[in-house]
């Protein structure tokens, strides 16, 4: 190997990476700027800035080759004695991660170029040392980790992406980051740690991150929201709206489907929910309120968003009445609470016959696809099973000009008015979403279903929306 070749992997983390990667599995990366950007990012986390860094990219963008097997390979290469600790999703990502980072430093053009070697007999395949008493431990998140000390922690994926259909699981994960790995930290003023994911859920460890507003954020989305500018140790980036991280690996085809296929959302899994970043501050002026209800000739449409359970850690559920009215919308009513699902039915019942909704609106998730089952055979003309295509915050995103244009109206004195407003005001980084999802729910739907029917008469409420093994009270 050439005296420049060496001295070019000895102080550059790109060129480090791309050696590292090539010979590990053959691949040579491309030239896409995105990874400028992000070698650029890892080099600042590696030199003491920004301890604590948040990456989020979307599948199949190289992020765990870089942002852990070469990260963790170049900081043993410059500090053998480094102790590092590797969480992930699951045990199985925790073998590959750390098998890639140990294949590394055995390497010979490794070898030829640093001075770290491995320890003999401490070689096992998630833990293995230095002869300078550095140290590599790889494990899952709930793996056992108690004990252990680092100086650097990296967490790879700590979601998988079935864990978009399961908040316990992710609650959980949370909770072993916040109360289990943070404190495996040897120093927590000098330590590091460097969360890479891609997005699950708005409620997932990165969104929780987020809120916290200390961790350093770099999010790329697949396909660019706005033109950005990126400084990088090259030069600056300038990424167009609509452009691709990697324009030669995908075809609008290829898009596509992974948009009609992919679960969770496009936006969310490959956006990285991107939306939230762009999305314009909410502030309580934005919903004027009125004293007059609307007329009621006027059609109403009631949008449910459902919960699970009864309790202070369950979801709520939401059932909210609109009237649409020349191009502006009014809340006049609203219930929220969190409840199982009998009472979830006296109250849809209860308020469906107060108002005489001409539609309702159900999102098939939690009970709602039990509420919509049992109505709808007897409703066929007024319930609409609504089952999201984006994520949350692309829902609000598409809604946010009707918002901030003063269109939607809260009723003066809806003793739930205060709490719709701050959930919109805190959004995407409040506790709970069920009043913008409820909302947004509605607004998507009116905008494609603009004439609606009058109100039923009362008479035919009284059947279709009161099974008599509940009632109404």
């Amino acid at each position: 190997m050439s005296a420049r070749l060496k001295s070019l992997i000895s102080n550059d983390f790109l060129s480090f990476a791309r050696k590292a990667i090539r010979e590990a599995s053959g691949e040579k990366i491309g030239d896409d700027k995105y990874l400028e950007y992000l070698a650029t990012k890892l080099t600042a986390f590696d030199a003491g800035e920004n301890p604590r860094l948040l990456i989020n990219l979307p599948p199949r963008h190289l992020k765990t080759q870089l942002s852990s097997v070469a990260l963790a390979a170049w900081t043993f290469a410059h500090d053998p004695s480094a102790k590092i600790m590797v969480v992930t999703c699951s045990e199985e990502l925790a073998k590959t991660i750390a098998g890639n980072i140990r294949s590394i430093l055995q390497a010979d053009w490794f070898k030829e170029t640093f001075a770290t070697r491995l320890k003999k007999n401490h070689g096992a395949v998630r833990d293995f040392g230095t002869t300078a008493g550095g140290r590599l431990y790889a494990a899952p998140i709930g793996g056992s980790i108690t004990g252990l000390g680092a100086d650097l922690i990296i967490v790879d994926d700590p979601h998988e992406q079935k864990d978009a259909a399961n908040p316990r699981k992710l609650a959980r994960t949370i909770e072993l980051f916040n109360s289990v790995v943070i404190s495996r930290l040897n120093s927590q003023k000098r330590g590091k740690i460097i969360v890479i994911a891609h997005r699950v859920r708005e409620d997932d460890l990165s969104g929780c991150l987020i809120r916290q507003r200390k961790w350093h954020h770099v999010v790329l989305p697949m396909i660019a929201i706005t033109d950005e500018l990126y400084k990088t140790q090259s030069g600056n980036w300038r990424r167009s709206k609509g452009e691709l991280l990697r324009p030669d690996e995908y075809t609008a085809e290829n898009i596509e489907v992974l948009k009609q296929s992919i679960n969770p959302s496009f936006e969310m899994l490959f956006q990285q929910d991107a939306d939230s970043c762009a999305l314009p501050s909410i502030t309580k002026d934005a919903f004027p309120t009125f004293i007059s209800p609307p007329s009621s000739e006027l059609p109403c449409v009631m949008s449910v968003d459902t919960g699970m359970a009864a309790g202070a850690r369950n979801g709520f559920s939401t059932i909210q009445m609109w009237c649409p009215d020349r191009g502006r919308f009014y809340l006049i009513d609203q219930w929220r609470k969190q409840c199982d699902f009998q009472e979830l039915l006296r109250k849809f019942n209860r308020y469906a016959a107060r108002h005489r909704p001409s539609a309702v609106l159900i999102e098939v998730a939690a009970n709602g696809h039990a509420l919509a089952s049992m109505l709808k055979p007897k409703l066929l003309k007024y319930v609409h099973e609504i089952t999201p295509k984006t994520s949350k915050t692309a829902r609000l995103h598409r809604n946010i000009d009707t918002i901030l244009g003063q269109r939607v109206r809260l009723w003066a004195n809806g003793d739930w008015r205060k709490e719709f407003i701050d959930e919109f005001v805190q959004f995407p980084h409040g506790h709970f979403t069920d009043q913008v999802d409820a909302t947004t729910q509605f607004l998507d739907w009116i905008s494609k279903n603009p004439k609606l029917e009058v109100r039923p008469k009362l008479a035919l409420v009284a059947v279709a929306f009161a099974p008599p093994r509940f009632g109404t009270r």
